[in-house]
């Protein structure tokens, strides 16, 4: 495995330029979206491309039953919806009533507006609660 460093510039407004050719390798383009993640034990970041150019991001909420097999359902009623699923975590509210997930995906392949989703998900009855955050234009 190969790794390539180069030193650059922290600008004025925090910003680091990713040299063209790291870029290109990456497969990044403007538009495109990064995630960036902190160390704080070796006080080093890691830049990582996250969905390209033409990505639709949102964030969604979800409140789905705190029971087995309720997370997969929900998963399974965004994936024919064509939500592409890139980042996601969960957690219990209340044992045994209600749980949270919280969904990044890119719905650009959906052919639907976020809120037509939000109701195809409620009316699939996969989630009592949904909330869908755009996260690009």
């Amino acid at each position: 495995m190969a790794h390539n460093q180069e030193i650059v510039r922290v600008d004025s407004k925090g910003r680091v330029t990713i040299p063209s050719y790291m870029r290109a390798e990456l497969g990044m383009q403007e538009g495109s979206y990064a995630a960036v993640r902190i160390n704080r034990d070796d006080r080093s970041l890691s830049v990582n491309l996250f969905a390209g150019a033409r990505a639709k991001l949102v964030e969604m909420r979800l409140i789905i039953p705190d029971r087995p097999g309720a997370l997969a359902r929900a998963a399974r009623s965004l994936g024919e919806l064509k939500l592409d699923l890139l980042a996601s975590s969960s957690r219990t509210l209340k044992k045994g009533d209600a749980a949270e997930w919280v969904v990044v995906a890119d719905i650009s392949e959906a052919g639907r507006t976020p809120e037509e989703i939000r109701k195809k998900v409620l009316e699939n009855k996969d989630a009592t609660s949904v909330e869908v955050k755009v996260l690009s234009d």
